[in-house]
């Protein structure tokens, strides 16, 4: 819950990246969380059958999400450092993880564990880099963007790859990011309507 909560904060920080992949792991959590809750009668169903059938369940379950890891990973590749790792390394922990319930085999199990740990690791500093600025904090923790676009100064709808443009510089609507991996989006003002309200 937590994590579609922190979704739908990163959506209204105009964070896109952000808000897709909290709002994805927040119903993945909770997808998790049906499977043992008697009450849905995933638990009983999976009990039900052998071990085989129960570990290519999961393996299924864990492939599924690895797909979608992979294809937020991509999505991230010109954000930053931080957010890249963290994703590469689920990546990993998911594919090993589909392996283990795939081959009912305990090593790469552990193995899933272990990465996963370092995953979560990466995960917090990422996020007491974005959130210890010299705004907030006595110092700034790096975590070097990667090919970032920004939107040119004076130019709305143009894109600039002068990464010394600060990652605060204003959107069209006259907003901040949230963070400094923020994907914007820019609508040239030529095409939007002269009633249309941007903001």
């Amino acid at each position: 819950m937590a994590q579609l909560i922190a979704g739908a904060w990163s959506f209204a920080a105009n964070n896109g990246l952000g808000a897709v992949v909290y709002t994805s792991y927040g119903c993945y959590w909770m997808s998790y969380a049906a499977t043992l809750i008697p009450g849905f009668g995933i638990s009983d169903a999976l009990n039900s059958v052998s071990a085989e059938v129960r570990g290519q369940s999961w393996g299924i379950f864990n492939l599924v999400w690895t797909i979608q890891t992979f294809i937020f990973l991509l999505a991230s590749l010109r954000s930053n450092w931080g957010t890249v790792i963290s994703l590469l390394l689920l990546l990993v922990t998911y594919t090993l993880s589909t392996i283990g319930h795939w081959a009912q085999s305990d090593s790469f199990m552990h193995a899933s564990g272990y990465v996963g740990l370092i995953t979560s690791i990466v995960a917090w500093y990422n996020v007491a880099a974005d959130m210890l600025n010299k705004e907030t904090f006595y110092c700034e923790l790096p975590n070097p963007s990667i090919g970032m676009r920004h939107i040119a100064p004076d130019s709305p709808g143009l894109y600039s790859r002068d990464l010394s443009v600060p990652s605060t510089a204003n959107h069209l609507d006259g907003r901040t990011p949230g963070n400094n991996y923020d994907f914007i989006a820019t609508i040239p003002k030529h095409t939007v309507a002269p009633s249309a309200d941007i903001s």
